[in-house]
């Protein structure tokens, strides 16, 4: 089982880590560029125009398998998900999508670029997170019929005022939140939460709760499921980027992709991270990392409904509760 595990999280991660082979490009425009650019997605978000208050709009929870493009279903078979927003307004016939992203994409959301700048090796990061909003909905990409592992769940039903409520409520999201962290880190799964992520999935969960908050309530009988990609460690322990800079320029060497390289040469840098100090960036700090088995794991695991007990059939000891964010 363990090594089925492990198995799962090397796909992954090498999942990700080639979607980088187009990029060399910190969240300076100069060295970071968007490989594909969503004009859906712009630097200063404006979602939607607002509606009439008595509006009826059906809300729903989108899910699609993550990279799908390069990989089809592969990434949500492995529970690797893209999540989203769905507003269905009855009364207009006009649906939105509300989502947030890495707005230069999750590899680079998730792994630095090595670059050298003026002869000198640097790690720079292109991790910025954006609300992505738009008045319509992509039927194809979160279609079953299309992609066997997406959905649309039907969560709540709410009026426009509620909805005229979201619009300015998911902009300070977006101000509050301007950094795409991909992973959490425990002392073990449940427990100990030292580094939070923030994803699209901490978005939408964010957006329930925000939604509950105006009065909106949830059928109980929906299990709501999201990904955690976790690290697990002791606690952190900041360190400084220039008295460990060589340390740390090889640890995330390893997740540096060269264009042609080959599967077994891009797991062989991966593996080589083994013997190495680990780190994780936040908020413009570096933390090494103490790692406790199992290390790392992807999890597509229970997320809990504000106002709804936990379901029976769910390992309560995993429940994560998220805080209401307003």
């Amino acid at each position: 089982m363990f090594k089925n595990l492990l198995l799962s999280i090397i796909c992954f991660l090498v999942a990700v880590v080639a979607v980088t082979l187009a990029s060399v490009y910190d969240n300076d425009p100069e060295l970071c560029k968007q490989r594909v650019v969503r004009e859906d997605c712009p630097t200063v978000p404006a979602p939607f125009d607002n509606v009439n208050s008595n509006d009826v709009i059906e809300v729903y929870y989108l899910q699609a398998p993550i990279f799908e493009g390069l990989y089809g279903d592969f990434g949500g078979k492995l529970g690797g998900y893209h999540s989203a927003l769905g507003f269905y307004d009855l009364t207009t016939g006009i649906n939105y999508t509300a989502e947030y992203d890495a707005y230069y994409e999750v590899a680079n959301g998730t792994f630095p670029n090595i670059m050298n700048i003026n002869g000198t090796d640097e790690v720079v990061w292109c991790n910025a997170g954006i609300l992505c909003a738009f008045p319509w909905i992509n039927a194809t990409y979160w279609d079953s019929k299309h992609f066997s592992t997406a959905s649309r769940t039907y969560m709540t039903t709410i009026n426009g005022s509620v909805f005229n409520q979201f619009i300015p409520w998911s902009i300070s999201y977006n101000n509050s939140n301007p950094i795409y962290q991909t992973w959490d880190v425990w002392n073990s799964y449940g427990q100990d939460l030292y580094v939070p992520s923030n994803t699209c999935d901490d978005f939408a969960v964010a957006a329930f709760n925000f939604l509950y908050s105006r009065g909106s309530t949830y059928d109980c009988n929906i299990v709501l499921k999201r990904d955690y990609i976790n690290l697990f460690s002791e606690k952190p322990v900041p360190v400084d980027y220039e008295e460990n800079k060589d340390e740390i320029i090889r640890f995330y060497q390893a997740f540096n992709v060269q264009k042609g390289e080959s599967f077994l040469t891009i797991l062989e840098n991966l593996l080589s991270i083994v013997g190495l100090p680990k780190f994780i960036y936040i908020q413009e700090q570096y933390l090494q990392l103490s790692l406790n088995f199992p290390f790392a794991d992807l999890k597509y695991d229970f997320a809990p409904l504000p106002g709804c007990p936990a379901p029976s059939t769910i390992d309560t000891e995993k429940v994560i509760h998220m805080p209401i964010r307003r």
